[in-house]
């Protein structure tokens, strides 16, 4: 069944949710479990803060980056080898228990420094484990042209996980505890299980023995480094996280140094930017095409002019790379999806995330030397070049988008 193009995307995407009851089931627990996500993430950093200093607060985001790093590959090829949904639930329960303990920890004022790092660190690991798991499934549930929506309301989870995620967290810390927010994001994790416990997912027919001994970690890579359309992507998607890492840097010196704006204008420009990818993620069933080049090119555009506009077009440009920026990554993961081999999908998902990770670190260290450099506004112009320049090199390709392939699946 494919939809009319002329509906609306709130039907395009109730249609989705209507069709693949599975998908329906997991996505329902990924509502909650984002949101929890968001609250965690807001109160391990005020508790390292509070606590330790700046030096606390730089072991624990490296302990929830590193793990990603170096886990995503080995999530992959959990995924690649055996039941994707015991695995996701299996993921769940791991981060439900070491965020319970966390929890207990505070609670209890027994937390230490390492203790709390090692468990963060263990927690990073199960969702490695987790995301290459369900972006390998997704395309399992989904037909082919129902695949963009799909993703699309996959990053409108994470949209909404990213807004009210860090506000629902200050609320109860403000009112209860840090480790109250810890214990509402265990009981996420459970609420996440248990939907997809209800779910039946199905495992591609290629993971099989015969298939498993044939495409190794290697190999695996290998076979996507084979084919132009697709190196073309990895690259573009790898590059495109280090150049645009420094933007949040370069969002609260916009506010802070040209806008004399402070906190609340810097709240408010980061609102936008996450308001335009929930739009950007709602529509992307409508918008995204075979081609990333044009949202990027746009996404490349707004951030080159951000730098020079008066507040109000800047919140607005905002707005509009927001919503590029979601269906950029609806076009990206939909392409993986359609088109790398089924039984391995887990491992290129795996080694997307951790290129993703591993390069944004890099990315991150240019924002200091560029706003000293060439200033705010000339930093968010060498930015937006540099989205626009790797999207020509690497997004706008005369090659042929390989087809979608068909996902022949067996239920687990």
């Amino acid at each position: 069944m494919i939809w009319n193009s002329n509906e609306p995307a709130r039907t395009i995407a109730h249609m989705v949710l209507r069709l693949s009851r599975n998908f329906r089931l997991i996505w329902t627990g990924q509502v909650v479990s984002v949101v929890g996500d968001g609250m965690q993430r807001v109160a391990l950093l005020w508790w390292a803060r509070q606590t330790g200093g700046n030096g606390l607060l730089t072991a624990v985001a490296l302990a929830t980056m590193i793990p990603v790093i170096a886990g995503s590959p080995v999530g992959g090829w959990l995924a690649d080898r055996y039941d994707r949904r015991m695995l996701m639930i299996g993921a769940d329960i791991a981060r439900m228990a070491t965020t319970t303990l966390l929890a207990l920890l505070v609670l209890g004022h027994h937390s230490a420094a390492v203790l709390v790092c090692t468990l963060v660190a263990a927690s990073a690991f199960a969702t490695a484990v987790f995301d290459p798991a369900y972006s390998a499934t997704v395309p399992t549930l989904i037909e082919p042209e129902h695949r963009p929506a799909a993703n699309g309301l996959n990053m409108a989870n994470s949209a909404v996980g990213g807004l009210i995620g860090p506000l629902i967290g200050g609320v109860l810390i403000g009112a209860f505890s840090v480790g109250t927010v810890l214990v509402v994001n265990a009981c996420t994790f459970a609420w996440s299980a248990g939907w997809i416990a209800l779910a039946r997912v199905p495992r591609p027919a290629g993971a099989t023995a015969e298939a498993k001994a044939r495409h190794t970690n290697r190999s695996a890579v290998t076979s996507v480094l084979r084919d132009r359309s697709l190196r073309r992507l990895l690259a573009l998607a790898s590059v495109l996280n280090m150049v645009a890492a420094p933007v949040p840097l370069l969002v609260v010196a916009l506010a802070v140094d040209r806008f004399h704006a402070g906190s609340g204008g810097y709240g408010l420009l980061e609102v936008m930017v996450s308001a335009g990818i929930l739009i950007g993620a709602l529509v992307a069933g409508k918008l995204a095409s075979q081609s990333v080049a044009p949202p990027m090119l746009l996404v490349g555009v707004c951030l080159g002019i951000a730098g020079v506009l008066p507040f109000a077009g800047s919140a607005v440009v905002f707005v509009i790379g927001g919503l590029a920026i979601a269906v950029a990554n609806t076009v990206l993961i939909t392409q993986f999806q359609n088109t790398v081999p089924a039984e391995i999908q887990g491992r290129v998902f795996g080694v997307v995330g951790a290129l993703g990770e591993g390069l944004r670190p890099a990315g991150l260290a240019l924002g200091a030397p560029l706003l000293a450099v060439a200033g705010v506004s000339g930093a968010f112009a060498i930015v937006g070049g540099g989205v626009i320049a790797a999207t020509i090199v690497w997004g706008v390709s005369p090659s042929r988008v390989p087809e979608p392939r068909e996902v022949t699946a067996k239920v687990a």
